[in-house]
């Protein structure tokens, strides 16, 4: 081979590599990233109560409410794994927020590679539940459709994060 070929080659490999190291950069960049300030109007959140005797269902929290008993809702939730079949039943208590995620610091822990480290987050204020994706590289499904901004969960809603699938309840 000829030697400006050569060069040709070697200026090839090293802008190759290059790219490769850039392309890797930006990877590691977005699942670090904050991508909160992606949302247009972020509900404020709301302090949660554990269910109390009455259960913590919605017509207590109307009676309590009535009698003005609390100034603070009593808003509760839970996410049950359906899939896969060896976490299916596993329920995860909803608090005030919640991050899901690949790192062991996220309130629901899912060891799914393809599940981003932190993956999104649930959180409530007085209106009810809130899910948002957190620039994940695999994206959150609820109900089949990707998410594409913060999203209302409704019960009976099912997330899908990496290969699990959740009902909110």
């Amino acid at each position: 081979m000829s030697e400006p070929l050569l060069n040709v080659m070697k200026i090839m490999l090293l802008a190759g590599l290059y790219l490769f190291f850039l392309r890797v950069l930006w990877a590691v960049y977005n699942e670090l990233r904050d991508s909160r300030h992606r949302v247009a109007r972020r509900p404020e959140t709301a302090t949660l109560a554990q269910p109390g005797p009455t259960g913590g269902s919605r017509k207590a929290q109307r009676i309590a409410s009535r009698r003005g008993a609390s100034a603070t809702a009593v808003i509760v939730g839970q996410l049950v794994v359906v899939e896969p079949a060896p976490m299916a039943g596993l329920t995860f208590a909803l608090a005030n927020e919640a991050t899901i995620g690949r790192a062991p610091s996220c309130g629901i822990h899912l060891d799914d590679t393809y599940v981003s480290q932190v993956h999104a987050r649930i959180f409530a204020n007085h209106e009810g539940f809130f899910i948002e994706d957190l620039g994940s590289s695999n994206g959150t499904l609820r109900n089949g459709e990707r998410l594409e901004a913060t999203t209302a969960l409704l019960p009976g809603d099912r997330l899908a994060i990496g290969t699990t699938v959740m009902e909110f309840s």
